[in-house]
């Protein structure tokens, strides 16, 4: 019996080999645009890279994948950040101006925060911006698949986090035509012949605090891109889509990985990637 012992990444970048047989591997990390990377942002995607670098040693095709969540609303502003932006609260921040005026957007300058650090470290990486993949149209048959079993993943959100409000509202954040927030609109329907989304902007809890919708009500094609899948599904559009075989998460989001793991297999019929979970200790010194 062999004693050798393996890196973890070559224990993790094994099990992907087994699990998935393909011509090209693609691990991925999100990258968020919606607060100041940190060192989790980091290490994310250290984690993801690690495996792409070990399955290359095992002479595999295999490319790493840096996702931007900027199709995701602004929930608060930045410490040092100027007040304004409270204006654009619960707005996509693809949507939301760049304070600093050196990007075209709030969510581009703080996308580009962290790509500047993986470029640091040597990651290589392939971007893909969240905004200009709902746009393109990528994630649409996973988004109608989603939609039209939407039962079926209110029961699995239920089951596996205890949460209720996807048993009567869709998984689906529509942007509102007349406010222009993501995070204040409710999805109450879905024609699955027009590929439509019927919502309400109600108003929603952003941050701990309420904020009041615009009352407006509309509907939004899901090929105008002008919405998003909320996490505890988008994720599983987002594997599917673009084949994603290895991703590592951090263990606040254990709920949302084991809830879009059955989403793929029960709903999207894949399989979902190989993950490893971490977490982070925050070490205060008060000196």
């Amino acid at each position: 019996m062999s004693t050798e012992k393996k890196f973890w990444v070559e224990k993790l970048a094994e099990e992907v080999r087994e699990k998935f047989k393909v011509s090209l591997y693609r691990t991925e990390n999100g990258v968020g645009a919606s607060g100041i990377p940190h060192i989790g942002s980091i290490s994310d995607a250290v984690r993801s890279y690690g495996v792409k670098l070990a399955l290359e040693e095992f002479g595999l095709k295999a490319e790493h994948i840096a996702f931007s969540d900027d199709k995701d609303g602004l929930r608060k502003v930045p410490h040092g950040f100027p007040e304004e932006l409270k204006n654009h609260i619960g707005k996509p921040v693809t949507s939301v101006p760049d304070p600093f005026r050196c990007h075209e957007s709030y969510g581009d300058h703080m996308s580009s925060m962290l790509l500047d650090a993986l470029d640091t470290f040597g990651i290589e990486y392939k971007f893909m911006s969240g905004t200009r993949v709902y746009k393109s149209g990528l994630l649409n048959p996973q988004i109608h698949a989603i939609l039209v079993n939407a039962k079926k993943v209110g029961e699995i959100i239920l089951e596996v986090t205890g949460q209720e409000k996807y048993t009567h509202v869709l998984p689906y954040l529509p942007v509102c035509a007349n406010c222009g927030r993501i995070y204040t609109t409710e999805a109450v329907s879905y024609d699955p012949n027009a590929r439509s989304v019927e919502y309400v902007c109600v108003g929603g809890e952003i941050a701990g605090k309420w904020y009041e919708g615009c009352g407006f009500k509309g509907e939004r094609k899901i090929s105008e891109g002008e919405g998003k899948l909320v996490w505890k599904s988008e994720f599983a559009a987002r594997w599917a889509a673009l084949r994603i075989n290895f991703e590592a998460y951090g263990k606040e989001l254990t709920d949302s990985v084991a809830t879009n793991d059955r989403i793929c297999r029960e709903v999207l019929r894949v399989e979902p990637p190989v993950h490893t979970r971490y977490e982070l200790f925050l070490n205060k010194h008060n000196g």
